[in-house]
């Protein structure tokens, strides 16, 4: 049976040896399910004001699709949400992204592990269209500990620049950061800051509150 060695330093748990976090999300039981129920809350990290967050509930499961109803406490309208198994979205009902938006994991993972990515995104309301490249770093395993519980994670980083295909001077600039946990196959925290033309748009986070296994 492999052992693991617990280091606390400066308040954060860190699991050795490394070695024993590459691997992929199946390969630590989390695969997904029908019935899987994501519950997370969502904050203006600039004015510090909750904001309405909402559930993901897993309805089929393919060999490259995780098929998810999404919808916001106390409203009855939800929203058809398709990921890649890695969970990189791809249709969303309002927005397809070719291949993929790229905000998933890429296993197995490793801290230093990075990869480059770029895809296109097209609203099937309006019609825009934009184009976006950018690269995610894994940088640390960290132990996260939400209203869900305790969480071994993966902390990956990620940079974009977004250009509209018509107005290509105009780059709205997306930083955010992933807490992903392979156990449940989800992150169980992210962050986004977002700035259009150099100047902070937004800054928003969102942490899983509660997860049911039907």
């Amino acid at each position: 049976m492999a052992r693991l060695l617990v280091v606390v330093c400066l308040g954060t748990v860190v699991l050795w040896p490394p070695a024993l976090w590459a691997q992929s999300p199946g390969e630590t039981g989390g695969s997904p399910r029908v019935g899987d129920r994501y519950t997370y809350n969502m904050k203006d990290e600039i004015t510090g004001e909750p904001k309405i967050g909402y559930i993901a509930v897993v309805t089929e499961v393919s060999d490259k699709e995780i098929v998810t109803s999404v919808s916001n406490p106390g409203r009855n309208a939800s929203q058809v949400v398709v990921l890649d198994r890695d969970l990189n979205r791809i249709d969303d009902s309002t927005w397809k992204f070719k291949p993929n938006n790229a905000q998933g994991i890429r296993p197995p993972l490793a801290v230093g592990k990075t990869w480059r990515f770029e895809f296109d995104s097209r609203n099937t309301q309006s019609g825009a269209a934009f184009r976006t490249t950018g690269v995610s770093k894994v940088v640390a395993q960290e132990t996260v500990t939400t209203p869900a519980g305790t969480f071994e994670t993966f902390k990956i980083e990620r940079h974009q620049s977004e250009y509209n295909t018509i107005a290509q001077s105009r780059i709205t600039e997306v930083d955010s950061v992933i807490w992903y946990a392979p156990k449940i196959n989800r992150w169980v925290r992210r962050t986004f800051v977002t700035r259009f033309d150099k100047r902070l748009r937004s800054s928003t986070s969102e942490e899983l509150a509660e997860y049911h296994r039907k």
